[in-house]
């Protein structure tokens, strides 16, 4: 009985998976067809360059790149991403120019600034990684990946270390160091986490309430350690004349993050 509810489950889980691989699918193709534009190489050859001189084996010219509006992103479930990269369909998306290049997430008391050639450096890493059949452990690293070769884009702009993380990294960084944060919080109020799973919604929802400024500042200055790891991890693949060390194409890891 019980191998035959495990299977069952199992089933269950396979076949949830391949109904939601269709409907993504479905809605990237949507996507396509309602794009505002397609990105020509022509159109952001500095961007296009940068990443073509790192990995000059993944044909990063080729990647198509679609411009939809926000709303129609929004609409077919990819809401709140300046850009991403689909692995199935080896194509990147990029948010249209109604959302301002600089915004507030208030919720995080985040300024955040990033500019489209910025996104699509980004996304151009992720396409690349995905080409080389580097597979990460975690989604982090993955990120980590694109935001450390994107870090000499960014520098060529005249930006310095702290305003790279705090304007380019916190998003991605204050949410992998949110949970662990909290729980670090928790502690310093001596609450253990069995304690705190036992406590009601209003008790959670109170707690957060009266600590949600040390959960984020914490938050903050472990993202800032973090970014401040991966800029000195990159540098430490740029030589003598400045310029980032064209990567090896036998070299299947892409001189990987070593974090």
């Amino acid at each position: 009985m019980y191998k035959s509810t495990m299977y069952s489950r199992r089933n269950k889980n396979i076949e949830n998976t391949k109904n939601e691989i269709k409907l993504v699918s479905k809605n990237i193709e949507k996507l396509k067809k309602i794009a505002l534009k397609k990105v020509e190489y022509s159109d952001y050859k500095e961007a296009y360059d940068y990443v073509d001189n790192l990995f000059p084996s993944c044909n990063v010219k080729e990647v198509k790149i679609y411009k939809v509006s926000i709303r129609d992103m929004e609409k077919k479930g990819f809401g709140g991403a300046e850009g991403f990269f689909d692995r199935l369909s080896k194509s990147i998306f990029l948010a249209g120019t109604r959302r301002p290049l600089k915004y507030i997430d208030k919720s995080m008391k985040m300024d955040v600034k990033i500019t489209r050639d910025e996104v699509i450096v980004h996304e151009l890493c992720h396409y690349c990684c995905d080409s080389s059949g580097v597979l990460f452990s975690s989604r982090d690293m993955n990120e980590e990946f694109a935001y450390g070769w994107s870090v000499g884009y960014l520098k060529n702009k005249g930006y310095s270390d702290e305003y790279i993380i705090k304007y380019n990294f916190f998003p991605h960084l204050i949410n992998t160091f949110w949970e662990e944060s909290y729980k670090i919080i928790l502690s310093r109020s001596n609450i253990s986490l069995r304690e705190y799973k036992k406590c009601s919604k209003l008790e959670k929802k109170e707690f957060l309430k009266m600590n949600k400024n040390k959960i984020l500042e914490l938050a903050k200055e472990m993202s800032m350690e973090r970014g401040q790891k991966i800029i000195d991890i990159y540098k430490g693949k740029i030589n003598g004349a400045g310029q980032v060390e064209t990567i090896k194409d036998n070299d299947g890891r892409f001189g990987m993050l070593d974090i």
